[in-house]
Formats: structure tokens, sequence, C-alpha cells
């Protein structure tokens, strides 16, 4: 199979459709031909001059970022700038990037559910689901049989998918009843019409005031037994996302219920609160928000870094089960820009 850079793209928008970014955001196919060919991919959270140049060493031609490198219009493109330099140099070797964001924290099985199997967290569930993106279609036909159409529907990740026939109607039709998220709805309408099922208005397509269970924002999840004591979560948490120290407020004797985000998610305090969690790891938390006068709730701030790396050697493990004859690699460079001095020594005056 010659595998191109718009059949991993298609990979990756269904599992973080482009339709769930942030509005600021910017996702997808942001340099490079879609047509072009592609045998070996790079992995990495931030698109650097150092990744770039690790990228063409290892002979790659396409880069998945979860960090865009472009998010506003740019009115040059030369090797004055850090970014200019970075685009002429992926422009020059024929290197493509993608980049998975916004899209990508609000997948499932994305961001924060990888942030929350890092930190061994069990039976989760997203914190936020407020993306009110689930339609219900019926669809009345008598030209298809039942087994086939179901397939289809669940090819489109339809839920609660299913039959009924139509009383008092010649033709043996039948109806089709299913919950679908809205970004699938145009794949599954050319569909319906490449095969003759789609005409004379026999599909409707209603609103639900249900949010999808493929998309939100964060994730809560559990411990086993009575849970962690505080120092040993707090030690559990700097050793799975390898931090030299970490930052936090609040107390809590156990920790059983826990929330997660990664990177700047410090907007779902509240709902992790609402929840009852004893902790919420996510990132940038400022000064201000690490008040709380929540008892039994620990307020941490894990690093943007440190809580989004993860995802990049997940990238690479989905890539390559999904396409066998694909190269992909995680990078082996280091992106954070923050550094933390620990001193040997403590002064104290007497």
């Amino acid at each position: 199979m010659n595998i191109q850079v718009q059949h991993i793209s298609t990979f990756l928008n269904q599992w973080a459709p482009p339709e769930t970014k942030l509005d600021y955001d910017n996702v997808g196919l942001l340099i490079g031909n879609p047509g072009q060919s592609v045998r070996r991919v790079l992995t990495c959270l931030d698109v650097t001059l150092p990744v770039v140049e690790e990228a063409i060493e290892k002979g790659c031609e396409l880069i998945v970022a979860h960090h865009p490198l472009i998010f506003k219009g740019l009115k040059q493109i030369n090797p004055d700038s850090e970014k200019g330099k970075i685009i002429y140099q992926l422009i020059k070797n024929d290197l493509a990037l993608i980049a998975a964001h916004t899209n990508l924290d609000a997948a499932l099985d994305g961001v924060s559910f990888i942030l929350a199997k890092k930190l061994g967290l069990e039976n989760l569930k997203f914190l936020d689901k407020s993306y009110p993106i689930s339609r219900k279609i019926v669809l009345t036909t008598a030209r298809a049989e039942s087994e086939d159409v179901l397939k289809l529907l669940n090819y489109y990740s339809a839920e609660e998918a299913h039959v009924h026939n139509v009383e008092g109607r010649k033709g043996k039709q039948k109806t089709y009843e299913a919950i679908i998220d809205e970004h699938n709805l145009t794949g599954l309408k050319k569909e319906l019409r490449k095969n003759g099922l789609l005409d004379d208005g026999n599909m409707q397509v209603m609103n639900l005031a249900s949010a999808s269970n493929n998309a939100g924002m964060g994730v809560v999840g559990f411990y086993r037994d009575q849970g962690l004591r505080q120092d040993d979560f707090l030690d559990l948490v700097a050793d799975r996302l390898n931090i030299k120290a970490i930052r936090y407020s609040g107390q809590a004797d156990f920790i059983k219920k826990v929330a997660v985000c990664g990177g700047a998610g410090v907007s779902l305090a509240g709902k992790a609160k609402a929840e009852g969690v004893q902790a919420f790891v996510t990132a940038d938390i400022k000064y201000h928000d690490y008040f709380t006068d929540t008892q039994n709730f620990l307020l941490i701030d894990a690093g943007h870094y440190e809580s989004e790396v993860p995802i990049v050697q997940t990238l690479e493990k989905e890539l390559t089960e999904a396409f066998e004859e694909l190269q992909v690699a995680s990078t082996e460079t280091v992106t954070n820009p923050m550094n933390v001095f620990i001193p040997n020594k403590q002064n104290t005056q007497e």
C-alpha cells in the first residue's frame, strides 16, 4: 500500500475529529502535500528546529505533533525568525506537518485519558462532556437489507442503532434510528447516496440536548481499595511523569478518586470538585487559582509538558498499529522550555 499524508490525516481525524477543536485552535495538515507518500513518521509534542532536524536525519516525510506550529496568519516565511526557520526547513525538505491539538485533548483515549492511565487510574470517564455534537437520525427505506444498513451505521460510530418495520405502508419499508456525532454525518450521507438510500427526504436529522460519549475535556478515574496517602500520591505523580518538583495546594488524607486534564485545565477545577475527587492534576495554574475552600482536595500543577508528553508515544503506537508498513518513532528531543533549579543547600537565618 502506498501510504500518503492524507491517509494518516484521515486516521487522525477519525480518532480526534477536527470539529471538536476549540475555536482558537489550528489543527490538521498545516504544511505539506496530502498526496505525498510517507514511509517514516516522527511524533512529537512541540515542533522545534531540533525536532525538525531529527526528522530530517531519520529520513521522515511527516511529523505528527500535538501543539500546532502555526496558530495565526503569517505575513512572511524566511529564515530570519525561529518559526520562519522551522517552516523553511520543513518545506525545503518535503516534510509534511500534521497537528492534533485540542481535538486530541477532547478525544476518547486522547491526551487526558493517556495521562490518567499513566497515573494508574481505572474506570475512566470524561470530566466535562459539554460537547452538544450528537444528532439523532431517522432513515426510512425499503431498498436494503437491515444488516447492511446497521453495519454502515456502525462504521460511522453510530450508537443505539436499531430498526423496526413501518406498518401500513407498501414495500416492506423499515425505519432505522441511531445517535451519531455531527462530524460523521457527511460521510454517512455520502455513503447512503452512493447506495441509493438517501433521497426524497427519507432521513431526518434532529439535535439532541445530551452530550456525546465520544468527546469531552478532562478525565475522572479511581484507585482501588482505599486509595493512596497524600505523600504517596504525590510521589507517584512525580515518578510517573518524571517531575523534579510539584506545586500544589490543599490537603487530603487519602486519594481514591482523581480528575486529570493534560495541559492548561484549571478552568475545570470546579467540575472536578463537583465530582467529589480528592485530587485534580493539571498544569499552568495561576497563583490565585491555588486558593480553594474545598476540604479533602488537592490541586496539583504537574507541568504543561509533563502532563501532555505521554501522548507522543501513544501517537507512535496508534500509527504503528494502523499502518503496518509505516516506520514511526517518538522524538528523542526534549522540547520542554522550562527548567527547575533545586539548590543543594538551603540558607537559613537564625
